[in-house]
């Protein structure tokens, strides 16, 4: 129950943090930062790796995140472990969250001869998704003992990093949407885990009143399912 205290504290901060950065950003004049690492990233040295990146764009699509949750949910269920709706929760909400946000706050995207202008810039989906997805995902894998602490660290970590990269070096994304796609991830994964994961081990405690300690795996497969 702390844990999920701590995890609706960290959600809650990273949220405001996302909303104060939207306010920072202003709609058509990316600050000196965005242009710089724009710049860079434009570079030919850099082409290669960006079309190397190309195959990740359908896995930050809601289809293709959303898709993975589904697929990681399945298999904690046939593994009896709990945690599959607070993965497949935070894949739809990522999906929505940044739709919302999307809907009242407008800034424009990198101008390309090769694309019209488009005004629905913060924070990057691609990202938003990714994180929401990778952060509820190591939550759960590592609290039901499936993946190690370390490997919990890098799957929360690794993917919304290489997506945001990605996002940045094919010029479809300032560097500040990509932060506040992992400011908005991290509170949703952060807050469907909390939500969740205390549901279920508030849950637990009354079946082994009722039934005894020898209980504990069955009672924990039941809500799991």
């Amino acid at each position: 129950m702390k844990e999920n205290r701590v995890d609706l504290l960290l959600a809650t901060s990273a949220a405001a943090a996302a909303a104060l950065l939207a306010r920072a950003v202003p709609f058509d004049d990316p600050p000196t930062i965005d242009r710089r690492l724009r710049r860079a990233a434009n570079q030919p040295r850099f082409r290669p790796l960006a079309a190397a990146m190309r195959p990740l764009f359908p896995l930050g699509l809601p289809a293709g995140y959303i898709g993975i949750a589904y697929v990681l949910a399945r298999s904690l269920r046939r593994k009896r472990r709990a945690g599959g709706p607070a993965i497949v929760a935070s894949a739809w909400a990522g999906w929505l969250v940044h739709r919302a946000i999307k809907v009242v706050y407008r800034r424009e995207r990198p101008l390309r001869r090769d694309r019209a202008r488009r005004t629905e810039s913060y924070p990057s989906g691609h990202t938003t998704g990714t994180t929401a997805l990778s952060v509820s995902a190591a939550r759960v894998l590592s609290r039901e003992g499936l993946i190690s602490r370390n490997a919990a660290v890098a799957l929360a970590i690794v993917p919304p990093l290489v997506m945001g990269t990605y996002r940045v070096l094919a010029d479809d994304h300032w560097a500040t949407d990509v932060v506040g796609g992992w400011l908005v991830g991290a509170a949703i994964g952060l807050s469907c885990d909390g939500a969740l994961g205390e549901a279920r081990r508030l849950k637990v405690p009354e079946v082994l009143r009722r039934r005894g300690p020898r209980r504990v795996r069955r009672a924990q497969s039941t809500f799991a399912a």
